[in-house]
């Protein structure tokens, strides 16, 4: 059984929450020279083989998933590696230090971070991962400070437990406006990258901070990587975000139907039956 992090409340506002299913067919092709997205019986999913800190990005748009910051050897993607909630969720892998990928999505427009009420993903951390055992996916929150791109704010289990990531077993992290561990990503909204001086906060005590300025979230992504070591392998699911005036969504990915192959020989048997049937009734014809 899943461990629930956080208050039987959040549970229930995620479960009100409006669902939607994030099919892998949706997830634009990401081709580079670096990159390369392939579809198959198990899902979509995106690899690179860049190298050092080079990263592609998906064609983005506002209100879809898509991927982003790939590089380094990792690989992204909706997959039935993990099935969860469904038959599919969100894959991450990486194999190295320089191996990132996120799976992104925009809003259509800026919310404003102070009608924050909850935010909440399920994490899987394969037993195969010999990265710091303390590492699993993580949710962020692209922040605007006064109309101006002021970095993420980072939302991950290992800040709220303290511990090594669970292995093995689907996890829920969730977190409010005045509860759970937050970090940024840049010194524009205060001490950065969980800085001992005051660097790991709530969403309310990061407004608090930047009283008397507008902050405001564009987007948000769940993802892997980047200075992790060794390898990772494990999924997301069931990404939650509720505002107070909304939205109030659920993602859950899924991979769409795919015919198995004796399906498909059965198909293209029966197209040419059809085809055959059809010649026979033409060359059956005749005119006086």
């Amino acid at each position: 059984m899943s461990k629930l992090l956080g208050a039987v409340a959040l549970a229930m506002a995620a479960s009100a929450a409006n669902a939607q299913t994030v099919y892998n067919t949706s997830l634009a092709p990401l081709n580079t020279a670096t990159a390369t997205t392939t579809t198959g019986a198990t899902g979509t999913q995106t690899s690179s083989s860049a190298p050092s800190n080079a990263r592609d990005t998906a064609s983005a748009g506002n209100g879809v998933w898509f991927q982003s910051d790939v590089g380094g050897g990792a690989t992204v993607g909706i997959t039935t590696d993990y099935a969860h909630d469904g038959n599919g969720s969100a894959l991450f892998e990486t194999t190295g230090t320089s191996a990132k990928a996120d799976l992104e999505f925009l809003f259509a427009q800026p919310l404003a971070l102070s009608d924050l009420t909850s935010i909440s993903y399920d994490y899987y951390r394969d037993a195969s991962s010999t990265t710091m055992a303390t590492l699993a996916p993580v949710m962020r929150l692209d922040i605007s400070k006064d109309g101006l791109w002021a970095g993420s704010l980072v939302f991950e289990n290992y800040y709220q437990q303290g511990g090594n990531a669970v292995v093995g077993d689907w996890t829920t992290v969730t977190a409010t406006l005045d509860s759970g561990v937050i970090w940024a990503t840049n010194s524009a909204l205060g001490p950065k990258n969980a800085a001992a001086d005051g660097g790991e906060k709530t969403f309310a005590e990061w407004l608090a901070g930047n009283s008397g300025h507008d902050l405001t979230v564009t987007g948000m992504s769940v993802g892997v990587g980047s200075g992790w070591t060794g390898s990772f392998k494990g999924a997301v699911d069931d990404v939650n975000v509720n505002f107070a005036n909304g939205p109030h969504a659920s993602y859950n990915f899924e991979v769409a139907s795919v015919p198995e192959p004796a399906s498909w020989a059965m198909m293209l048997g029966g197209f040419g039956l059809v085809g055959g049937m059809m010649r026979r009734r033409r060359s059956a014809i005749r005119f006086a």
